[in-house]
């Protein structure tokens, strides 16, 4: 798992084959950061510094641009999909996985500020028309989790089964440190052109190297493309 020759890949057995996106960089990645009210609170401001200081060298060499969504709303990402084109939605939050619907949500908030529970169908639906979105990043507590009973359930299978080539979702809550390894090893592996697979078997060494010799199996990867080129 930690070679970027036989990276460890979560696969649903779903039909059609999904062709990479030839693109220019950078990179455009949209992140949102949802701390609802009624949820114990994210230190929202030092979230996104962390992710953009984790990108820092990135940015100031034109590879990757980060681009914050204005609100944590279900209308605010369909607003911001509607103006550029991304390629990576990169989601920090809160979430969870009802075992009684046998899906996963994410906590987004409403118009009043609260959480909004948003099932991994609904969230896949928004996604589904994004054909330059390739990858979903969900940094939340069970965000990689699925039913014992059901394979396709959770937030991650979801946007497979809506055309989204690929997913890393976290198993258990993750460590800071961790976070920003994550964060720079693997965009910085993206820039240099390694594949979904390899990019995160390198972040994980760095994880495994850096910060710690468990975290690095935090991160699942769930993938719809055979050779990790989304």
């Amino acid at each position: 798992s930690l070679s970027v020759d036989s990276p460890l890949v979560r696969d649903l057995d779903l039909t059609g084959r999904i062709e990479p996106l030839r693109i220019e960089p950078p990179l455009r990645v949209l992140v949102m950061i949802s701390s609802p009210s009624d949820y114990d609170l994210l230190d929202v401001e030092r979230e996104w510094s962390r992710l953009k200081a984790a990108v820092a060298d990135l940015e100031a060499a034109g590879r990757i641009v980060l681009d914050r969504a204005e609100s944590a709303s279900l209308s605010a990402l369909q607003r911001q999909l509607r103006r550029e084109e991304y390629h990576i939605f990169h989601f920090i939050g809160h979430g969870a996985f009802d075992a009684q619907a046998s899906d996963g949500v994410l906590v987004f908030v409403d118009e009043n500020g609260r959480g909004r529970k948003i099932g991994g169908q609904q969230l896949a639906t928004l996604l589904h028309d994004e054909k330059t979105l390739r990858l979903a990043i969900l940094n939340a507590c069970e965000g990689g989790r699925t039913s014992y009973s059901d394979p396709f359930a959770g937030v991650a299978q979801s946007l497979l089964q809506q055309d989204i080539p690929a997913v890393i979702a976290m198993q258990f809550e993750v460590s800071d440190r961790a976070a920003i390894t994550l964060a720079h090893e693997f965009y910085a592996a993206i820039a240099d052109g390694y594949p979904v697979d390899a990019a995160l078997s390198e972040a994980r060494k760095s994880i495994y190297a850096d910060v710690s010799d468990v975290e690095w199996g935090t991160p699942v990867l769930y993938m719809r493309v055979a050779d990790g080129r989304v």
